[in-house]
């Protein structure tokens, strides 16, 4: 897994959610569970990360994406796919 995407995304949901700095991301961190993130803050968290990284992601896909790293590697794959 990208570590920079990690990184990036990391801060895409700190900015959005109000995640304070305080609180240590990694891969296995559960936006919901652990972070307490909202419908509406995870809607603003997709839209920043598909205007950020130029990819789509599918409604139907966002109920699987439950971590960060489910995330990353989520955003990592499409983007594979849109330079194919």
């Amino acid at each position: 897994m990208n570590d920079r995407l990690l990184a990036d995304l990391a801060d895409i949901i700190r900015s959005v959610a109000r995640v304070s700095a305080d609180v240590e991301l990694g891969a296995e961190t559960r936006l919901i569970e652990d972070l307490s993130i909202d419908s509406l803050d995870l809607v603003g968290i997709i839209l920043k990360i598909q205007d950020d990284h130029g990819v789509s992601i599918d409604e139907d896909d966002v109920p699987t994406l439950t971590t960060l790293g489910s995330l990353a590697a989520y955003v990592e794959n499409r983007r594979g796919a849109a330079a194919a």
